[in-house]
């Protein structure tokens, strides 16, 4: 580890301080002796800010880049100047990742002194988004970190950034929201954080480091992720501290990345219950240190586990290459074993029987009833026939098609399992040996679903019609099918428009008699600003689906996001943000903008591109297509070959596509 400067004093000698510095020692000689108590105690808390800041000023780093792209996804980056801490005095400097995504062919420092510098890319911390630079330069003053274990929430908490004016620090001043933030590996923050003071420090009154702030999100991974939170009162940081421990890997020139197990689990939120493992990837850490379904994670490097949430906080800060220690809980044994990181797991295929589950609300009935079996599936293979009522998996009975659906996914394509099937009066036992999931190219033609008989209570709105959420003054549409019935719950197309026409009236004339036929509500959101959907449209569109889930009987296998041309990233990001949410995403002439997520065994993300006769777009569409297929995505590619962008023949085939998303 390198060393680091000796820890902060206030007395130190005025030659190290800046002009800036030393016109706040001038403001405490000129502080009134006689106050109340409110106000000595705001006024020496004012000092000790100003102070603070004074103290790091030198540590602080105005950084510029030049050239490279400006655009990642659909949003600009690398437009403007930013800002870096100095950690070694030999001019090592590290900042945001964000200011780097574009790629610029260089980056100019400037340093507190107004001195101005070519910068070297070093090392690259992917975990953590932050980036370590060098400039020729020796004698700089390096910040002194704040161990993690004297961090409290509450405290007072100064971000700092040198953008708008080379001699003075850009200032926001907040407090410690949370520690422990994003698996782990940051604290939060309510003090205004932003692409100006993206790389800039998190402050504590003595004038120590807290953290590097970055932008980070709890949802997302990609390297724009949390920007849209700028300004907010959530802004994140992570501790110089942690940084410091594999600040030496990085001078080595070594790029890092997050630790990967290999390992799920049944539920991942704040109050999931212990840490039993329920499917391991295959080709994992985890598969290659023995780890089986059933065993139940106790302790990692000696650190409790009592959670599931335990154990993403603990290895969310541990980086690719790293051994762990792991105890698990085997029946009534204790085993440990060594486990070292990986920084990217073989992507998860999804095993497949081939059917389409049956829709029947009888509650009289159990099992799982078989509405079609797709040719040369591994289910036809095996003799599965449509009418069959799937009841028992592996000796586990089954009674809804979550059940057979989550029995699925502990399995790997090639694995043959067992099924028990009623066929009329009959019992009848399949062994099936399980095929790769379709992509969805050349579905055949599906016959639509049976709609359940029932009675429609007349309150319920139907047709087309103009709707607002509670609170709002925004309208959406709604197309419920005139013979909608709540015991039949139905599938969810949220419309996303391109810019400049919301096509309302082309969608619904389209779709309506299909959307009966198959079962389908359909939604349009229309964008706030007329030159198109931004990410500020974001949280009101997923609003709008939930409140059409909350008001009609929705199938949540069946929810589904679709987009064309500008609005396609729109829809993107809504379906890889919002995965608990959305199970399908329709992209028309709509290349992918922005690297997709990890196929995820728990949320399940199929995928279709539609692309046109004399599309611009068509080669990118296919690049996406094929990316998609390498993480191991269900995609499908269908063309349409007529004019419009809502033929017949192509809303046919979207429609089944569509009805079919819940196959197993």
């Amino acid at each position: 580890m390198m060393s680091n400067s000796k820890r902060c004093s206030v007395s130190r000698s005025p030659k190290h301080l800046t002009p800036f510095g030393l016109m706040f020692l001038a403001v405490m000689l000129l502080v009134p002796a006689s106050t109340s108590f409110g106000q000595g105690v705001a006024r020496e808390e004012q000092l000790a800010i100003q102070q603070a800041m004074a103290y790091v000023n030198p540590s602080i780093v105005r950084i510029e880049t030049v050239g490279g792209v400006d655009l990642v996804g659909d949003l600009l980056v690398g437009t403007g100047p930013t800002s870096g801490v100095v950690i070694h005095e030999d001019g090592y400097i590290i900042t945001s990742r964000f200011n780097f995504v574009a790629d610029p062919a260089s980056v100019l420092v400037t340093t507190a002194d107004g001195e101005r510098y070519a910068a070297e890319v070093v090392a690259t911390d992917f975990s953590k988004m932050l980036t370590l630079l060098k400039i020729d330069r020796t004698g700089l003053q390096p910040l002194q970190s704040v161990p993690v274990d004297e961090m409290r929430v509450g405290q007072r908490a100064i971000a700092l950034g040198r953008t708008f004016d080379p001699e003075f620090p850009n200032v926001s001043v907040g407090i410690i929201s949370a520690l422990k933030r994003i698996r782990g590996k940051a604290l939060q923050t309510d003090a205004k954080t932003s692409p100006v003071n993206y790389g800039g420090a998190l402050i504590n009154l003595k004038g120590e480091c807290l953290g590097i702030i970055v932008p980070l999100s709890s949802q997302r991974d990609e390297e724009t992720a949390g920007v849209e939170l700028y300004d907010s009162g959530i802004g994140f940081a992570i501790p110089l501290a942690d940084i410091e421990r594999v600040i030496d890997r990085m001078i080595q020139g070594e790029d890092l990345h997050a630790g990967l197990l290999g390992i799920g689990f049944e539920a991942e939120g704040p109050v999931s219950g212990e840490a039993e493992i329920v499917r391991v990837r295959p080709r994992s850490p985890a598969d290659s240190a023995g780890l089986v379904k059933g065993d139940v994670v106790t302790e990692i490097d000696g650190v409790p586990i009592r959670r599931v949430n335990d154990l993403k906080q603990v290895l969310g800060n541990r980086y690719a290459g790293e051994t762990v220690s792991v105890t698990i809980r085997r029946a009534d044994d204790s085993i440990q074993t060594m486990v070292t990181l990986t920084d990217q797991l073989v992507a998860y295929q999804f095993p497949s029987l081939g059917i389409l589950p049956a829709r029947s609300t009888d509650p009289s009935r159990s099992g799982v009833g078989v509405r079609f079996v797709f040719p040369e599936s591994a289910a036809a293979k095996a003799g599965l026939q449509a009418g069959d009522i799937i009841t028992g998996f592996q000796s586990e009975t089954v009674e809804s098609r979550s059940d057979v659906s989550s029995l699925l996914s502990k399995f790997e394509v090639g694995d043959t399992i067992e099924l028990n099937v009623s066929r009329d009066s009959d019992s009848v036992d399949l062994s099936i040996t399980l095929d790769e999931f379709p992509d969805g190219d050349n579905l055949p033609n599906i016959p639509p679903p049976v709609m359940a008989p029932g009675n429609r209570p007349e309150e319920i709105q139907v047709g087309r019609f103009n709707q607002k959420l509670p609170g709002s003054d925004r309208q959406f549409w709604v197309l419920v099918p005139q013979d909608y019935q709540p015991n039949q719950p139905q599938g969810l197309l949220l419309w996303t428009h391109p810019a400049g026409d919301t096509m309302e009236a082309e969608v619904v004339r389209s779709w309506r008699d299909l959307a009966s036929e198959r079962g389908l509500i359909l939604v349009g959101v229309r964008a706030e600003d007329v030159s198109g959907f931004s990410q500020t449209d974001e949280e009101y569109a997923k609003d709008v689906v939930e409140w059409v889930t909350e008001n009609y009987a929705i199938d949540p296998a069946r929810v589904a996001v679709m987009g064309a041309d500008d609005s396609g990233p729109f829809a993107t990001q809504l379906a890889f943000k919002y995965r608990e949410l959305f199970r399908g995403l329709l992209a028309i002439d709509a290349p992918l903008r922005f690297p997709p997520p990890d196929s995820n065994p728990e949320a399940r993300l199929l995928i279709g591109f539609v692309v046109g006769p004399e599309s611009r777009n068509s080669e990118q569409v296919m690049k996406s297509v094929e990316i998609l297929r390498e993480r191991e995505f269900p995609t499908t590619l269908i063309e349409n070959t007529e004019p419009e962008m809502f033929s017949f023949d192509v809303v046919d085939l979207m429609a089944q596509w569509l009805d079919a998303l819940d196959r197993l």
